[in-house]
């Protein structure tokens, strides 16, 4: 990763924290958290666990690959998200293609192409989310502000960019096919480049096409990622029930997990600390929570999920034995050739 590259990451990280940190009276904080019932908080890891069986089952939906074990495919899901919360700029999205690669030789490109669409799937669920709680939720005039920014717009700017791109990248691949792939290749000079370029798209195109041939298997996809989202935010209400301070409905929890992971998406620090905080509190401030409380609150959920995803996923690691750095670094060698 490029020195600037690394600045920028760093840099965004240190506003969040700081917007979040910022006059906060530490004496309440400790007040806040020894006062919360921790009992509420447990049930939040089988709430997690049950999501991670969830998105294996849904990748090897994807892949159409059942000849690969749900136990094989849980522990290439439970390294790639460690990879994914722990290693700045989205890079360990090349790790469960490469794991797949090199345990059950599915070619990269289409490992690849599911990926692409398991993250079209869950930016739906997101912008569906972000529709629920602009229709449900009382929101402020001026928009849901952190720093100099509306999330609540950039959000959904941002993600129906996504979206929006990503869906006409899908079907102008799906229509024109290699046509399409040529003319992206026309803008590439360097011949190593248009070479490694030209083998991802044509593997990650014939994996695409496999996909769509399956309406059956895509609609239960989309089932699956519904019933993750709503795990989520019952997890967030879960984790609420264990502060007295926060008066605990399911919009409130909607609305929290909704901003949070929007402001996740609009800006990825590493392991999202500083942006998880930023954006789940002021989420908690719309609802008139105390500043300390929503910085507590938003403290104790991500430490459970981040805890619980390093937890799980060093442990497949310890039980491979092999390295997260290597593992990375690997991932995106294969991505490159």
């Amino acid at each position: 990763m490029s020195a600037s590259k690394i600045a920028v990451v760093l840099v965004l990280t240190a506003a969040c924290l700081i917007w979040v940190l910022w006059g906060i009276d530490w004496s309440q904080i400790q007040v806040s958290a020894a006062d919360a019932n921790y009992a509420y908080v447990a049930p939040v890891f089988g709430i997690y666990l049950l999501n991670h069986c969830i998105r294996s089952v849904r990748l090897r939906l994807l892949l159409d690959r059942a000849d690969i074990a749900f136990s094989e495919m849980f522990a290439v899901t439970t390294i790639g998200f460690l990879a994914i919360n722990v290693v700045p700029l989205r890079l360990g999205e090349f790790v469960r293609p490469y794991l797949l690669l090199e345990r059950s030789k599915v070619p990269f490109g289409t490992s690849f192409a599911a990926v692409f669409i398991e993250r079209l799937l869950d930016l739906l669920g997101l912008m569906t989310m972000l529709l629920v709680v602009g229709w449900q939720v009382d929101l402020p005039e001026q928009g849901v502000i952190v720093g100099d920014v509306d999330v609540f717009a950039a959000g959904q700017k941002v993600i129906g960019t996504l979206i929006g791109g990503g869906m006409l990248f899908l079907l102008g691949l799906l229509i024109i096919g290699k046509p399409l792939i040529a003319l992206v290749l026309r803008f590439i000079p360097v011949e190593p480049v248009r070479v490694k370029v030209e083998g991802l798209l044509t593997t990650f195109h014939a994996g695409l096409v496999g996909l769509v041939k399956r309406p059956g298997a895509g609609l239960a996809c989309v089932a699956l990622t519904a019933v993750m989202w709503m795990g989520i935010v019952a997890s967030c209400y879960s984790v609420m029930m264990g502060f007295d301070a926060i008066a605990q409905t399911w919009q409130m929890a909607l609305t929290t997990w909704t901003i949070t992971i929007t402001g996740m998406t609009v800006a990825p620090t590493p392991g999202f600390f500083g942006s998880y905080e930023a954006f789940c509190t002021a989420s908690l401030l719309l609802w008139g929570v105390d500043r300390e409380v929503a910085t507590t609150y938003a403290l104790v959920l991500h430490l459970t999920q981040f805890g619980f995803i390093v937890g799980l996923g060093s442990t497949y690691l310890l039980k491979e034995g092999i390295s997260l750095r290597q593992v990375v670094a690997d991932s995106r060698e294969a991505a490159g050739s």
